[in-house]
């Protein structure tokens, strides 16, 4: 963005919220929305820029209703608006920042878990259903999971967060302490969460990661997940031939040691042994 679109979504802003307010900063991470941390000199808040025509802001403040039980652990809506033809939204700043690559990962997945099982508690009545495409492609990978989508059961559906990995979680130290970007969220399968969180925590590096998360997930929700392997067949198909663009995502989130070369190196060993599986 700009400097001259900066200072045009700041009027905008100071508009909606019939006050002045000024850029903190600008966040790092993720590819959808343009992030930014503003003030009115007594209170912080997040702004979130979209693209043109983007359905967020119609979206996201009824999913923040929904999500309202978890707290200080998610946004509060402050104000919606528009910046020419890009929506956006002011959001309450929730505490912590991106997590720690020094954080062991199984302390990321346990924390993870924990998370998604009181997500999934939540209501999902009324919301958008799935929406996944069936995956496409003559890849190995893609083909099964073709194969896996056609076969999974997707009868039963909770509020899912829809994009579940570590750059939409807030730590402090080794604790979690706040899940954002509720935009997609929407009632689906539970594997469809549990999948996306084990995929990213094997691009972080580590597959045990993983498999520690669905245990947790299995333990804090009291729900098993018999059909995993065809969920994470989907979830790599969907993502195996677009890895290397998620970079820029891992390292505005400090992940600096996850170049295009290592997703992809990384993405091929896991849908080889999930092939294999």
């Amino acid at each position: 963005m700009t400097v001259v679109e900066l200072d045009g979504v700041i009027a905008a802003v100071s508009d909606a919220l019939g006050r002045t307010i000024s850029l903190v900063r600008q966040l790092a991470g993720g590819q959808h929305a343009t992030t930014l941390v503003v003030t009115d000199s007594t209170t912080e808040y997040v702004v979130r820029v979209f693209p043109p025509m983007d359905d967020a802001v119609a979206h996201e403040p009824h999913i923040l209703d929904r999500v309202a039980p978890l707290g200080d652990r998610v946004p509060r809506l402050v104000a919606t608006g528009q910046f020419g033809d890009r929506p956006f939204l002011v959001t309450s700043v929730v505490a912590g920042g991106p997590p720690s690559p020094d954080v062991p990962l199984r302390r990321v997945a346990e924390q993870m878990a924990a998370a998604l099982a009181q997500i999934h508690q939540l209501d999902n009545v009324g919301l958008r259903a799935l929406s996944w495409e069936t995956p496409h492609g003559d890849s190995e990978i893609e083909t099964r999971g073709r194969t896996a989508w056609q076969q999974l059961d997707l009868s039963e559906h909770v509020l899912t967060h829809y994009d579940f990995w570590c750059g939409n979680a807030l730590w402090k130290s080794d604790m979690l302490t706040g899940v954002v970007d509720w935009s997609g969220a929407r009632s689906a399968p539970r594997g469809l969460d549990v999948s996306w969180c084990r995929l990213d925590l094997v691009l972080l590096g580590s597959s045990d990661a993983a498999d520690h998360f669905l245990a947790e997930y299995e333990r804090e929700s009291g729900y098993s997940l018999p059909d995993i392997h065809s969920w994470d067949l989907v979830a790599a198909a969907r993502s195996a031939s677009r890895v290397e663009t998620w970079a820029p995502n891992y390292l505005g989130v400090g992940y600096s040691d996850l170049t295009e070369s290592t997703l992809r190196a990384r993405m091929d060993d896991w849908t080889a042994r999930l092939c294999a599986g």
